[in-house]
């Protein structure tokens, strides 16, 4: 008897766990825990980890320039990274949490004056208050000083701040809160209302901050178990103060989701945003002007309306032991501190192996492009890879290595830079599986 009751508890409490983490369809993320604290796309227990590597760094790019007007490029710095963090989920009975912090302090031995710490967090909670209640919160937060997407910037859903679009390496504080209330109108269809408070805010005096908003709502409908149909629309407002600009955003988007079979997942959204974005530009003078005041260029105000196309595609295949993700998103972005409201388009591959409770393997590539809007600027590229192992000593103890390489530029040969990272280090975290990159 006390068997059968103990086993129809744990079922509920699976069901409900499931409720909560796919409530609104294969494929479709939360922001509230979604995706943080996972690797690979699986869940993981909360786990801590230390780390101790040794790193060799080329083609860091501080926010400075030489005696001649060169922008100042740091090659062949040798140094020791150590950090410290813990991520993972946890299932409640009526909730799920999910955390990834990370700590860094790093130090080389060549150049002290790169020295520096960083701090990242993530922190996410989905909450069921009754069978059509569910709260999503989240809370992203960050303090570093390098812009290379070395690993030094959490990789989070829907984030203010995007790794693959920060130019230099320089002081960055960003926070992000948000908050979606989802209404399930049946057992098929679920309404969010929501939005997000964001702020960006850069040590170097030329770099641009950011502040804003985001209010947003959405409609979804789970046409079939495997299939969820949605359309939403957001207003998102962007604030440069150091810049005397702003602009205004609203997106227009339908969704499409489903599983294919056992092993694939598909996420489609297409749609339109439109932009008015105003500030201050520098244009140059007529010539009689010019050779009046003895001046070539000045600042006027602008004001630009734009509309462009809205795109979102993931395709996502889980195997026994390993992942493999594509990913391609278009749309508005706030600017990396030298672009302002830009259109961004990027593109990624990801993939995870654990072979046994020995190895892990992750390997991954990216492109990304910034077009400002409003800005007389040449468009920025940038093309990332990498790829790291981890091979377990002990229970406790595991070995890593990893390579990384980043490539931009500014169209038409005005700025060309490439960094790469060697990392080889050990690490501490007691688990049943070694320790797994992004």
């Amino acid at each position: 008897m006390k068997t059968g009751i103990i086993a129809i508890v744990l079922a509920c409490c699976s069901t409900m766990t499931a409720q909560i983490s796919d409530y609104l369809g294969p494929g479709i993320l939360t922001r509230g825990a979604g995706d943080i604290g996972t690797r690979a796309g699986q869940d993981v227990n909360l786990r801590f980890f230390a780390n101790v590597n040794g790193i060799y760094d080329t083609g860091l790019q501080p926010y400075s320039v030489d005696g001649a007007g060169h922008l100042v490029t740091v090659d062949g710095l040798y140094g020791i990274e150590t950090s410290l963090g813990v991520y993972g989920i946890h299932n409640f009975r009526h909730a799920r949490l999910g955390l990834d912090y990370r700590g860094t302090y790093r130090h080389y031995t060549g150049n002290s004056f790169f020295d520096g710490t960083d701090h990242t967090l993530a922190l996410g909670y989905t909450y069921q208050k009754s069978r059509r209640l569910v709260f999503d919160m989240r809370q992203t937060a960050g303090t570093v000083s390098q812009g290379t997407p070395f690993g030094n910037v959490l990789p989070v859903t829907d984030s203010v701040v995007t790794p693959s679009s920060l130019l230099f390496d320089n002081r960055m504080n960003y926070l992000q809160s948000t908050l979606d209330v989802n209404f399930r109108l049946s057992e098929h269809t679920t309404l969010t209302l929501g939005g997000d408070g964001f702020g960006v805010w850069r040590k170097a005096t030329g770099l641009i901050g950011m502040e804003g908003y985001t209010l947003r709502g959405a409609i979804q409908r789970r046409v079939t178990k495997r299939t969820t149909l949605g359309v939403s629309y957001q207003h998102t407002h962007y604030d440069y103060p150091k810049a005397f600009g702003e602009s205004d955003v609203n997106s227009f988007s339908g969704t499409f989701a489903t599983q294919l079979g056992q092993f694939w997942t598909v996420n489609v959204q297409g749609g339109a945003y439109v932009v008015e974005a105003q500030g201050l530009q520098q244009v140059a003078v007529a010539p009689e002007i010019a050779a009046l005041l003895g001046v070539q260029t000045a600042l006027q105000t602008f004001y630009q309306k734009s509309i462009f196309p809205q795109w979102n595609g993931t395709l996502t295949r889980r195997f026994q032991r390993a992942t493999l993700s594509f990913q391609y998103q278009s749309g508005a972005n706030g600017g990396n501190g030298v672009y302002l409201t830009s259109r961004q388009d990027n593109g990624n591959v990801n993939f995870s192996y654990t072979a046994n409770r020995k190895w892990s393997f992750s390997a991954s590539g990216g492109y990304s492009r910034l077009t400002g809007i409003g800005q007389n600027l040449q468009p920025y590229s940038q093309f990332t890879g990498g790829s790291g192992v981890t091979y377990a000593l002990t229970h406790a103890i595991q070995v890593l290595a990893k390579y990384d390489a980043r490539h931009q530029e500014i169209t038409n040969g005005v700025y060309l830079q490439d960094s790469y990272r060697a990392t080889i280090g050990i690490s501490f975290s007691p688990a049943d599986i070694p320790l797994a990159f992004h």
